[in-house]
């Protein structure tokens, strides 16, 4: 069984957010709850899974969730960022996260778009 974990932003994270910092908040909320998904996937297709190979997975996914509507990874608006973590929570239930652990997170991520 997959463990999902439940990230929270901290109130310090929020503090002179921009599109950048938001951006890797979100990386970092999809990591922490993605984490156990990656790492079996990795482990079934003989990758190495150590923290810095899963989190370049994570990396790479949230850059295809750029691609996927057409967005700017290393430039983005929030108004982008906001398709990319819908983008980002329909992949997590296609993966089999459950809808309060995708829901958490969103709810987190919502607090750092708060913080614009």
């Amino acid at each position: 069984m997959v463990e999902f974990k439940r990230w929270n932003v901290r109130t310090t994270d929020l503090v002179d957010m921009t599109p950048i910092k938001a951006r890797d908040l979100i990386v970092k909320c999809f990591f922490e709850a993605q984490k156990e998904t990656f790492l079996r996937s990795r482990k079934d297709l003989g990758l190495d899974t150590s923290d810095e190979d899963l989190y370049a997975s994570v990396v790479g996914a949230v850059r295809m969730a750029f691609n996927e509507i057409a967005g700017d990874f290393d430039n983005p608006s929030k108004e982008q960022l906001f398709q990319v973590v819908e983008v980002l929570a329909r992949k997590a239930k296609a993966w089999g996260t459950p809808e309060d652990i995708v829901e958490h997170h969103k709810g987190q991520i919502k607090k750092i778009f708060g913080a614009f």
